[in-house]
């Protein structure tokens, strides 16, 4: 399995805490291997509990965990935001007495803990889990396509590579609606006609509410403030992260890209090629290099201590940031990068105010320039700042 940092993180969390984010993430996974604990409960949909081979009376089960906590045990409960918040406070007398962690699947249930009128205020620090990051994942897989694909944790017991994604677009994509459906389900909100629409519309790489707008107005009746706000609450569920625009410092705007690759790729595949209603082989190359792009991006801007952006006007594929000032750009391409190419990156960088111009290609040796990035060196890169991490845990 990949070695993730947040298994160190999770590891030192004092006291108590709540994890959550989306489903299929590893949470469960990392919390039970990584948070040394008694036991553990989880909360199924039917609301009873499971404790080992026990099933519980949701009630009971909450009563005889105050009981552990009391005893100063430390006790894991799972699906959390199933638990009715009248049933909250029996656990809050025991603080902070034993060691509580909280995992659950909707993000909304940080809006009802941690609200002033919530017992749990003060008492449990929320911890957020997304999609593995980048950096780990490379230095696992040692190959920037696959640690791509499994940033999302659960595809590996379905695909080796990207050819199986593509081979199969529906079955994942069948997948990847169901885990939405469950994220909006978990969040108490209806999966609208407006909400599948902006999801695919991103996928497709349409990158800022104005774009989405115009292009949902032909059949749909929104406005930009509508799509604002569907965008905001998409991000909210994990499902949509926002990436700095450089716009040679005039203003602040945001390019919108799904948070999991893999799931920017199927609902391409959607977009494109009705998958839902036929399962033929698929070209994902688009979509995969634009989310390439983005991860390299992450992995460059942690190496560098800065913020990863984009320009989309000048077509500069990672803009590294500091203190909102350019510090580097970069071409990125899964193929070669041909002399002409490197020349005319160079000069778009440099034309737009950005001191440094780099080069990425997983093929070969990219021509020279500021820096020349290979598959070896973003490997090299990643194990480095595995190692960081690993010194500071």
């Amino acid at each position: 399995m990949i070695e993730r940092r947040e298994c160190y993180e999770l590891s030192t969390l004092k006291g108590w805490s709540l994890i959550y984010g989306r489903r299929k993430v590893g949470k469960t996974y990392l919390a039970t291997r990584c948070v040394p604990h008694d036991s553990y409960y989880v909360v199924t949909r039917q609301m009873d509990v499971l404790n080992g081979g026990e099933r519980l009376e949701l009630g009971k089960a909450v009563t005889q965990i105050a009981g552990e906590l009391k005893a100063g045990k430390s006790v894991i409960l799972d699906e959390f935001q199933r638990v009715p918040e009248a049933l909250w406070e029996v656990l809050t007398t025991q603080h902070p007495s034993g060691k509580l962690t909280l995992l659950a699947s909707s993000l909304g249930i940080t809006k009802k803990a941690f609200d002033r009128n919530s017992p749990l205020l003060g008492l449990a620090l929320p911890y957020r889990m997304d999609v593995v990051h980048y950096p780990d994942a490379l230095a696992h897989f040692g190959d920037p396509l696959s640690a791509l694909l499994f940033r999302d944790p659960w595809v590996t017991a379905h695909a080796s590579s990207w050819a199986d994604v593509s081979r199969n677009p529906q079955g994942f994509y069948y997948v990847v609606k169901g885990l939405i459906g469950e994220v909006f389900q978990e969040e108490e909100r209806r999966f609208t006609q407006i909400y599948e629409a902006i999801l695919i519309s991103v996928a497709e790489g349409e990158w800022n509410s104005s774009i989405i707008t115009s292009r949902l107005q032909s059949t749909l009746s929104v406005n930009g403030s509508t799509v604002s706000s569907y965008l905001d609450s998409l991000g909210k569920m994990g499902l949509i992260r926002k990436i700095k625009v450089f716009r040679g410092g005039r203003g602040a705007e945001w390019y919108h890209t799904l948070s999991s690759p893999l799931m920017s790729a199927v609902l391409y595949a959607e977009a494109k090629h009705r998958v839902s209603d036929n399962n033929q082989e698929v070209d994902l190359t688009r979509p995969i290099a634009r989310e390439l792009q983005f991860s390299v991006g992450e992995l460059l801007a942690e190496k560098n201590g800065a913020q990863p952006a984009y320009s989309p006007k000048v077509d500069i594929d990672i803009v590294l940031l500091k203190h909102g000032k350019p510090i580097a750009g970069y071409e990125v391409k899964i193929g070669e990068i041909e002399k002409a190419e490197a020349e005319k990156a160079t000069w778009k960088i440099r034309s737009a105010g950005i001191p440094r111009a780099g080069l990425v290609s997983l093929t070969a040796k990219p021509p020279p320039s500021d820096e020349s990035l290979t598959t070896e060196d973003l490997v090299k890169i990643a194990r480095e700042i595995r190692k960081k991490w690993q010194k500071r845990s």
